[in-house]
């Protein structure tokens, strides 16, 4: 069997209004699903209505590690930092003004209500 000149419709015993019919048949199902699918948006976005917020207590834990590994005196030693990150706190803090400076994406910058994002730490 040649595939080029290969045709669906001449393997069946198909009437001339076959494929007609068939896409009448189509086109009235198409036309349900959407009817059906009225006030549905696809590719949703934006604030799902119901939807429970968490409150993880972001801005406190980012206190917490600042105060713990960064602050002028730190809570762990340079050895702790080093055992924990695998790197020196000089080093981690070089990678971290890099990656900020290198791409905008780490900036901390507020949200839509106005409230700051996390830092790059």
């Amino acid at each position: 069997m040649n595939h080029s000149n290969f045709n669906f419709y001449d393997t069946f015993n198909f009437d001339d209004d076959t494929p007609v019919f068939a896409f009448q048949v189509a086109t009235v199902m198409v036309a349900e699903e959407e009817s059906n699918n009225q006030g549905w948006r696809t590719g949703y976005r934006g604030s799902i209505l119901g939807h429970n917020i968490v409150n993880r207590n972001r801005k406190e834990c980012e206190l917490r590690l600042y105060h713990d590994y960064f602050d002028e005196n730190p809570k762990f030693t340079e050895s702790q930092f080093r055992r924990r990150f695998r790197m020196s706190r000089r080093l981690f803090l070089r990678i971290a003004n890099v990656v900020e400076a290198h791409n905008p994406y780490f900036i901390q910058r507020t949200d839509a209500l106005g409230i700051l994002g996390l830092s790059c730490l």
